[in-house]
């Protein structure tokens, strides 16, 4: 036994996992807190973009090697490979392949066309790696927006024999309560065609979808249902995956699946009904319209009974539930053979209307109100109408059924109790079988009673349109929402049930309840495999995108770093282009920089193929005097005997043309 008493919030795993929607490989996740999510999704924004300059050197390398040639060129080719050479980024290169269009203008020959492919080579791989920048967070963002909840406080909440009864009691209603009132909102907002997106971000699936069929057969004895024998409501999941629907993460083979259907009508109770005198309960000369449908507690034979003076009592509508499951010897009510099933649990809502008035007559069967009646309320005659019997009453069946996805063996769709029981013969591994010993816990509270009768009235749609004791109009079918309604909150207990397994309790425990843990390695694999939605606070990436965009930059950088360096290689060992490895040499500006300097006679240079020429220890020079501020050049023997200088070593006289040896 653990803590009498747990209060918690799910809690985010934050780390690496596989998500089995999308397989082992595909599925693999990593989940992180929005902040440290926001730096790696900046980290690899900056990995994308080193990547793309380092992309943009090999590609410039291979265009330069493809354009040297052995033969002579004009100066405009000259330039364009010093370009490719030495410009390290896409958007500098195309900058400078454009401007050099325009002073080359009539000098050489088709420049726009010499220069535009280049500059639409370094564009396209600027605008390449910029779209891969900015999507590279959407590449690596996982299939939707789930995370797994690790929480200490995973277990089965259970009633404690060590309390006593009573207190057993209170915690059962108090826990059936609170999780009746929370599915019940949630299914209000959530299951339907609006549902609110605040409120409806919290599981795999907002809502477990479900089939209806309007002409269901009469789940009791022929002719009890009230319209006909083929006018039942059934409302059907079908197998329900517990993987993809409620968010128990396995892979196909450690799957269950699940399925509940409820079938309901309103019944006639005439042959059931009785208006009796009994002078134990009420004052003298009270009348009770009792209903024997079977015996409650083995302490009377009728199953209900009111009061006819109750409608003089100013009271709105009342709701009471009664069920009856199969193989349950301790149930508190025995239904008659007419009602009794053995493939399913029973149930029936006995309402009674009270005081009611209701605007407009009703023609549903539930709440059938055509007794006209009037009242003078000022000056105006209000006309109001008062129910046509003072009960009413649905009755319904649910039945389960389990079913081995991997070999198609399912239990015969019964009740909740046989159809756990028989799960043995679905031939579970010890995975499967903790999934389905999960959901039959929470099967209990998942039933249409459960749905219904911890609120009361407060669990009839109808009360939404009531003002004091005024019923708003009603259609014809309001049976069919009440019965939709309670369907709905079943099955949203069972998506929040399914998640509270794994978070712990949403509220605190009350007394006479506990959280049972358990340390065997399959329910600590179900504690740790519970998906959840993510909320803001947290963020998913795809392992498999953040992997793709590691790998591929690194390769682009690592070739980058390498391609140069093999390539020589191959071309110095075997003489194989070794005038495009000469010209790659010598195109690097401080090789262009040392034959400018050395052919001026400054320095004395070494290491006319090395990466870095260097020059002698001691050797100095700087801009020689008198240099053409209008056509520099290095080296003052370029200048001729006639040249004058000024005092600032510029030249003057302009008669004089300078040359030097041009490289």
């Amino acid at each position: 036994m653990e803590s009498q008493a747990t209060s918690t919030e799910p809690y985010v795993y934050t780390g690496p996992w596989i998500n089995w929607s999308h397989g082992l490989i595909l599925g693999s996740t990593l989940t992180l807190k929005v902040s440290h999510g926001g730096l790696l999704t900046a980290f690899l924004a900056l990995f994308v973009s080193m990547a793309g300059g380092q992309a943009w050197n090999i590609l410039a390398y291979i265009i330069h090697q493809c354009r040297a040639r052995q033969r002579d060129r004009d100066g405009y080719h000259h330039q364009q490979q010093a370009i490719l050479r030495n410009t390290g980024t896409a958007g500098a290169a195309a900058y400078e392949f454009a401007r050099m269009i325009f002073p080359w203008w009539r000098r050489a020959r088709f420049p726009v066309w010499r220069s535009l492919p280049l500059a639409f080579a370094a564009l396209l791989n600027l605008a390449l790696f910029a779209v891969a920048g900015v999507f590279s967070s959407e590449v690596t963002k996982s299939t939707g927006n789930e995370t797994l909840i690790r929480s200490p406080h995973c277990g089965f909440v259970f009633l404690d024999s060590n309390t006593s009864s009573e207190a057993q009691i209170l915690a059962l209603q108090s826990i059936a309560l609170n999780e009746t009132l929370a599915a019940a909102n949630y299914a209000r907002a959530c299951y339907g065609s609006n549902p609110d997106p605040l409120q409806c971000n919290q599981f795999t699936r907002r809502e477990i979808s479900w089939k209806e069929n309007a002409n269901a057969s009469c789940p009791f004895e022929s002719g009890l249902c009230f319209f006909s024998d083929t006018a039942a409501y059934q409302m059907d999941t079908g197998l329900i995956d517990s993987h993809d629907v409620l968010g128990v993460n396995a892979p196909e083979y450690d799957r269950v699946e699940f399925r509940k259907s409820t079938t309901c009508a309103p019944l006639h109770f005439k042959e059931f009904n009785r208006v009796e005198n009994d002078t134990n309960f009420g004052v003298a000369g009270d009348q009770f319209e009792r209903l024997y449908m079977g015996p409650v507690n083995q302490v009377s034979n009728w199953t209900f009974q009111y009061n006819l003076h109750a409608p003089l009592d100013g009271f709105g509508y009342e709701l009471t539930s009664m069920f009856s499951n199969v193989g349950d010897s301790a149930a508190s009510w025995t239904p008659v053979p007419e009602l009794n099933r053995t493939d399913g649990d029973i149930s029936i809502y006995i309402l009674t209307p009270n005081s009611i008035s209701y605007q407009s007559p009703v023609d549903d069967p539930f709440y059938a109100a055509h007794d006209e009646r009037w009242e003078v309320v000022g000056k105006l005659n209000y006309t109001y109408y008062l129910t046509d019997f003072y009960l009413h009453v649905i009755g319904c069946v649910d039945q389960y059924q389990y079913c081995n996805p991997t070999n198609g063996e399912c239990t015969p769709l019964t009740g909740l109790t046989p159809a756990h029981a028989a799960i043995d013969r679905l031939g579970f591994n010890a995975a499967q079988s903790s999934v389905a010993s999960r959901i039959a816990l929470t099967g209990t509270y998942i039933s249409t009673y459960y749905s219904v009768n911890p609120l009361g009235t407060a669990a009839l749609q109808a009360t939404e349109s009531l003002y004091q004791k005024s019923q708003g109009p009603l259609p014809n079918n309001q049976w069919i929402n009440e019965v939709q309604s309670w369907y709905n909150a079943s099955l949203a207990k069972l998506q929040r049930m399914t998640v509270e397994y794994a978070s712990g309790p949403s509220s605190t425990l009350p007394f006479g309840a506990y959280l049972q843990q358990y340390d065997d390695e399959n329910s600590q694999r179900m504690c740790r495999n519970q998906k959840a939605r993510q909320n803001g606070d947290y963020t998913s990436f795809s392992v498999l995108g953040i992997a793709i965009i590691l790998v591929v930059g690194s390769i682009i950088i690592l070739t980058s770093m390498c391609l140069e360096m093999i390539v020589a290689w191959i071309q110095v060992r075997y003489e194989f282009g070794l005038h495009r490895h000469l010209q790659w040499v010598l195109d690097e500006k401080l090789q262009l920089q040392r034959m400018a300097y050395e052919e001026a006679g400054m320095g004395t240079w070494s290491g006319g193929t090395d990466v870095v020429p260097v020059t002698q220890m001691g050797d100095v020079f700087g801009m020689p005097p008198g240099v053409d501020p209008a056509h520099p050049r290095l080296g003052r023997n370029s200048l001729g005997p006639s040249a004058v200088f000024e005092n600032d070593g510029l030249l003057k006289d302009k008669t004089v043309s300078p040359h030097i040896t041009e490289f």
